[in-house]
């Protein structure tokens, strides 16, 4: 799937911090080394310090940069979000698949809030505090509408909201296993057929 950021092309600091996405989607806040982000980007590592000032920074900036593209990419007019949040059952679907196709080309955001939860230190309360908190308020309020309408079952609209951001997570965030067990390949035509089976068991279409 195609990345926005490239660690090879594009300008030293956008090449640091597409370095960063992935070293921290691998290695977490505690386990990455400033050095490895550097070389992955053919830059020297004081330049993380030029353009970053600290590794923290550099870590708020790539995480930042998840929240704003995946706000860019999950956007809906005015009126779709207004059924959305209203508990409309085709808007879900529009939704779901948009959110579903986003996982699989950017791996990279489930990952490092998965491994800033694991670590649960004052980087997980930063991205609390400034993107996560309010992403799912909102979620929950889509959530107890879908619940409300019975589009999805009645249960705690939590529990639903974390059942489906695995669901729809899944495949692409574990992509190296499910490559190296079923030999899966993440195309186009692998997301579509895991769309349709999220559909399916979510919705019971």
């Amino acid at each position: 799937m195609p990345a926005v950021l490239d660690s090879q092309t594009g300008s030293q600091k956008d090449r640091l911090l597409a370095a960063a996405l992935e070293v921290f989607s691998r290695e977490g806040f505690k386990g990455a080394n400033v050095r490895d982000i550097a070389e992955l980007a053919g830059c020297n590592h004081a330049v993380i310090r030029y353009h970053f000032e600290s590794k923290d920074n550099l870590w708020k900036e790539a995480v930042r940069f998840l929240f704003d593209r995946m706000a860019r990419k999950m956007a809906f007019d005015d009126a779709s979000r207004e059924k959305l949040m209203a508990g409309d059952r085709e808007m879900y679907i529009a939704w779901l698949r948009r959110y579903i196709r986003y996982c699989a080309e950017h791996p990279d955001h489930a990952r490092i809030m998965v491994q800033t939860s694991i670590q649960d230190g004052e980087q997980l309360c930063w991205a609390t505090e400034h993107f996560i908190k309010k992403q799912h308020e909102s979620v929950d309020v889509m959530t107890q509408a879908l619940v409300k309408n019975g589009v999805l079952p009645k249960h705690n609209p939590v529990f639903l909201l974390y059942i489906v951001s695995a669901a729809c997570q899944a495949l692409f965030t574990l992509a190296p296993e499910a490559r190296e067990i079923y030999g899966i390949t993440i195309d186009d035509e692998t997301v579509e057929a895991y769309c349709e089976t999220v559909l399916d068991i979510l919705l019971s279409r």
